[in-house]
């Protein structure tokens, strides 16, 4: 009399059992053929990018004008979510050259042609894992690296000169099945600027290019927004 109800409670238990797991899944999932995420392969990759560097204006305003940049960066998976990058990316403008002897009103005696050329390398990080949702991944970025622009100093004692440059950013990609790849990228690079002493010095007029000497060097933070074409490699 009493072997049959617990058969049953069993029966009930294990049917409850198997049953939740399968109602609890679809009440949050998809079906596969539904879902918008897709399982994606970071592997090796290489792109071609144009885009715009909005470079700040410095103290001294010796700094290039915003310009456009052009460059090539390559990927590689590391494992999981993340994959290492190399970057370079170079942009032609022009910037101030002033000497510091002049008066404030005839202090600017040139504006030549300049280029800042950018070399990093740093982590990417897939904020979707290692899927994508509706094609698209987006993920964050740090990295470190050198800025330069190959000039000697120039006639006010001012040299650019090679330094180190740190940089953070965001990208989104567009990763279809089969073919070539779209990205874009917001990348904010640091660097430092450092003037030098005759920058302090007055001239007739009583003015100085930069008076407080506490200001001798100088961070800024300049964005480049970027588009490019990835091409994946070793498929």
């Amino acid at each position: 009399m009493h072997v049959f109800p617990v058969r049953s409670g069993a029966a009930v238990a294990a049917a409850l059992a198997f049953l939740l797991p399968v109602a609890g899944s679809a009440q949050v999932g998809y079906l596969p053929e539904k879902s918008p995420y897709e399982d994606f392969k970071i592997g090796q990759s290489a792109t071609l990018l144009g885009g715009w560097l909005a470079v700040r204006p410095d103290p001294a305003n010796v700094a290039p004008a915003p310009s456009w940049l052009a460059g090539v960066r390559y990927d590689i998976g590391v494992g999981g979510p993340a994959s290492l990058f190399a970057r370079y990316v170079f942009s032609p403008s022009e910037r101030n050259v002033l000497v510091p002897t002049n008066p404030r009103a005839t202090r600017v005696v040139a504006t030549p042609g300049t280029t800042t050329h950018l070399i990093d390398a740093g982590l990417d990080v897939s904020l979707t894992g290692r899927k994508t949702w509706r094609h698209l991944m987006p993920s964050v970025n740090v990295g470190a690296g050198l800025a330069s622009d190959f000039a000697r100093a120039d006639t006010g004692g001012y040299q650019f000169g090679t330094k180190f440059a740190f940089n953070y950013g965001f990208s989104l990609r567009y990763l279809p099945r089969r073919g070539p790849q779209l990205r874009l990228d917001a990348v904010n690079y640091l660097w430092q600027y450092q003037y030098p002493d005759r920058y302090f010095v007055k001239a007739a007029d009583t003015t100085s290019i930069l008076t407080d000497t506490r200001r001798r060097e100088a961070w800024r933070a300049n964005w480049a927004l970027t588009a490019g074409v990835t091409f994946p490699l070793f498929r």
